[in-house]
């Protein structure tokens, strides 16, 4: 926290790196602050620090204070009041959700915190999408948990009957702006229930009025499709980006959450200070990425 409690930056300090996580909370003319105050606690304990997926301004406001940016992807803004999945650009949700509707699939949004049968239906469709492929079983601060946050979520889901398929877990990211964060389906859901639970969130978010929801940051994705290059990160940076990317295979979460074109994107950067990033840096960085925090000492 600053010294007047009306920012700050959440991080993660492992024994040989600390990992600052999104840009800091808070007004505008004193987040430049918080970050100052996060870099000098990184140069008082000799670490390496790493600020992950921060915005244009808190990227400006690092190069002031000496830290190195690298572009590291895009985060995409569906303009909420304008939502709307007729005509050419989604059409390919509204072909996927069209297919669904044509299985006898719906779609409403459910209730896990008054309706048991709710709960125990998601808890068995995020269980059986995290058995499909081991990479999603992590236990970091990353973890998909629909448990979590329940008492200010919302989630909306394909059902086929009484069961639950898909589901999209909605988490408020401000007073007007909501981010589209966990989205999970069973390994034999069908093409469209996904895509239509999405939409459902959408349609509803907007009749209620609010503005802005968030697609998620889309790692090494840019907007008009041009190949990244992220030769700025070294090395050894190369090695720890191979290695999510293998982990979180990136190209598939780009190509599905980009059939919802966003109306506006803006570039995400990761910040460093100048300290090396060797070997132990990066396994610890990928340790904070994969496993669960505990104190240093």
């Amino acid at each position: 926290w600053n010294d007047e409690r009306n920012s700050f930056a959440a991080f993660l300090e492992a024994q040989h790196v600390i990992l600052g996580w999104r840009s800091p909370i808070g007004p505008a003319d004193v987040r430049d602050k918080t970050l100052l105050a996060l870099a000098a606690h990184a140069e008082a304990v000799h670490k390496p620090l790493f600020v992950v997926l921060v915005d244009e301004s808190t990227c400006l406001s690092g190069i002031r204070h000496g830290l190195v940016p690298t572009w590291i992807g895009t985060e995409s803004f569906i303009d909420l009041p304008t939502w709307s999945i007729k005509g050419g650009r989604r059409q390919k949700v509204r072909w996927a959700r069209n297919h669904a509707v044509g299985l006898g699939l719906q779609w409403r949004e459910l209730r896990p915190t008054v309706d048991t049968n709710d709960h125990a239906s998601m808890r068995e469709v995020e269980q059986s999408w995290k058995a499909e492929r081991r990479e999603r079983r992590t236990d970091s601060f990353q973890r998909t948990s629909f448990t979590e946050l329940m008492e200010i979520r919302r989630y909306f889901g394909c059902v086929d009957g009484d069961r639950v398929l898909a589901f999209c877990a909605c988490t408020p990211a401000s007073s007007t702006g909501w981010y589209l964060q966990d989205i999970v389906r069973v390994p034999e859901a069908p093409r469209g229930a996904l895509e239509g639970a999405m939409s459902l969130a959408l349609d509803v978010l907007r009749d209620e009025g609010f503005e802005t929801a968030s697609n998620g940051p889309i790692p090494f994705w840019l907007p008009d499709g041009a190949q990244p290059d992220t030769h700025a990160l070294g090395p050894i940076g190369n090695r720890v980006v191979r290695f999510f990317d293998h982990q979180y295979r990136f190209g598939g979460i780009s190509q599905f959450r980009n059939k919802f074109v966003a109306d506006r994107t803006e570039p995400l950067y990761v910040l460093r200070n100048r300290r090396a990033i060797g070997p132990f840096a990066a396994t610890s960085l990928v340790r904070l990425l994969t496993k669960p925090a505990s104190p240093v000492d």
